[in-house]
This record gives C-alpha cells, structure tokens and sequence, in this order.
C-alpha cells in the first residue's frame, strides 16, 4: 500500500479534491493528515473522508518542513511520498508506483508526470521531469532550471531511503524537496521514470513556491553544499557549476557581489568569460580584449 503524508494549515480550500483523489485510488491508498492547527474546516473535511487505515494528527509544528518529518517518522508504510493539501493524485496512480516497486526489489524512488492545474481545477499543460544521475540533479542550469525538474507530488520512495538518507532539512522553507532529492543520490538512490502522469499540481497565488527568489536562493546554497561534500563531482563539472554560481550571486547582487561594478567582478572572475551570457554582455568591447590577454582565458564556444 502507497501511504502518504499530507501536511496541512488552514488548507480547507482545496481540501476535499485532495482526499477525493486519493479515495479513488483506494484500496492501494493510506493517508497520515498532519494539521498544524488549523483555524479553519480543514480537520471536519478530514474526518468525513477519514479511511479505517488513515490518520488525523492535530499538533503545532514550525512549519511545512518539521510538520512533515513528524508524519514520517509515525505513519509507517513501505512505499511513501507525500501531498500538500491542494495537489491531487491521478486515477490509478499509486496502483501504477506500487507495481513498479513490485517489479524491482532494487528499486529506491520513482517519479512520473505531472499536470498543472489552476484554482478551478482547470488543466493547464503537463511537465515530465528527467533526472536519473547526482551530476543531473546538481546541474541546475542544464537540467533543473531548463525544465527537467522533479515536481514534488509526482515523486515516491521506499522506507528504506528515508532511513538511509533521513528527514527534510528544516533550515530549509522552500527547496527542502530539492535538498532531499540532492541527498538521496548521494546515498546512491536507484529511480525510475514512469511513463505516465501520477499527480496534479496546482497552481495558486496563496502557495509557497509562488515565492521563486526565495527558492532560486536555497537551491544555489545546496548546490554550494554539495559541491564541498565528501562526494564531489568530477572536477570539470564542479569547476562549471562554481563558474556558474558565482556569476549568478552577481547578477542577484548577493554575497562578496553585493554593489561591486561589473568590470571589477568580472577581473576577479575571468573565468566568466566562458559563459555566453557574459559574452553577450560585453561583445565585442575592449573590456572583453584586456581581460581576456591579460589572464590567457580562451573564450569557448
């Protein structure tokens, strides 16, 4: 059975598609509600769709991140993932994710398809995420950021993984997925795509990942992070990213970057050059001639 964790404050709005979803997946479906004190219905909408296996659990926590490691850690299940209170799960799906985990013992995480919805439930396009290497999920540029990306309610796993690679990061408010995903191939997760749409994902001005600089911002921290661990990418790769990086907390004006001018940045980094943003940005200027035979930098195409 596909148990699945659905943290939840004053969520009332979208609640019941939520549960309704997941009740037509049913028999291969249990949920834990886990409510930080909702001042809203949301506990009443709970308990009329409540299941014999499901749970209804009403306490504060610090937030979506500590909510979620609380469930986790209570409600049990093998095959695991979890829900927020206005994304639903798609007709047969969690049949669909079990069968594959039966079809591979070897198996630690699968994701599928994801389809956008608006505030009326209305479709609004699809995304397929492709990433199965720890240099891929790394690659933010390349693959995140360029439309590869997991989409959290599309994604599930093993008990298994959650013990190995442990809970969400709590310093972390709105990439805490990514974080986990980053950790789970360093502990060398096995994932396979599933060829078909697993979840809805709903898009609405009250929800959290609304806030993009926010997010842009953790997810360039973790990958900083990673980059220093024990298991580092090859040394091309890591030297592309920090290039990367670096120009990136420029141009968000963030860190040692913080009001320094572009010519005065870019002495510091010459390494810049082998990006075509900047060399779009500086053309054919002198700038890009001095700096370029001063430091020996070859500029790639």
């Amino acid at each position: 059975m596909l148990t699945l964790a659905i943290p939840n404050r004053n969520g009332a709005r979208f609640l019941s598609e939520t549960l309704a979803s997941l009740e037509r997946n049913r028999p291969h479906v249990r949920w834990w509600f886990q409510d930080s004190c909702s001042s809203d219905d949301s506990v009443e909408i709970a308990k009329r769709f409540q299941g014999a296996d499901d749970r209804i659990q009403v306490e504060r926590d610090r937030g979506q991140t500590d909510g979620l490691n609380r469930a986790f850690a209570s409600m049990g299940g093998e095959i695991i993932g979890f829900l927020n209170s206005d994304d639903c799960l798609t007709d047969g799906a969690a049949e669909a994710v079990l069968a594959a985990f039966a079809a591979d013992p070897a198996l630690d995480l699968v994701y599928g398809q994801v389809e956008w919805i608006d505030e009326q439930g209305r479709s609004q396009g699809f995304h397929r995420g492709d990433i199965s290497s720890y240099a891929e999920v790394l690659d933010i540029y390349g693959v995140w950021w360029n439309g590869r990306q997991w989409v959290q309610p599309e994604v599930f796993w093993r008990r298994r993984l959650w013990s190995r690679v442990g809970g969400f990061d709590e310093t972390f408010d709105l990439a805490f997925d990514y974080d986990y995903w980053v950790r789970c191939f360093q502990h060398g997760v096995k994932v396979k795509q599933l060829p078909r749409v697993l979840a809805q994902f709903r898009r609405h001005d009250a929800q959290k990942s609304t806030a993009a600089a926010k997010a842009a911002s953790e997810i360039r921290k973790i990958v900083v992070a990673a980059l220093d661990s024990q298991r580092p990418l090859p040394l091309w790769n890591r030297l592309r990213l920090r290039n990367r990086l670096s120009y990136d907390l420029y141009h968000c004006g963030q860190g040692e970057f913080a009001r320094m001018t572009f010519p005065r940045a870019l002495a510091f980094h010459p390494n810049w050059l082998a990006l075509p943003e900047v060399r779009s940005r500086l053309g054919n200027s002198r700038l890009a001639a001095a700096v370029t035979g001063r430091t020996g930098v070859r500029l790639r195409g």
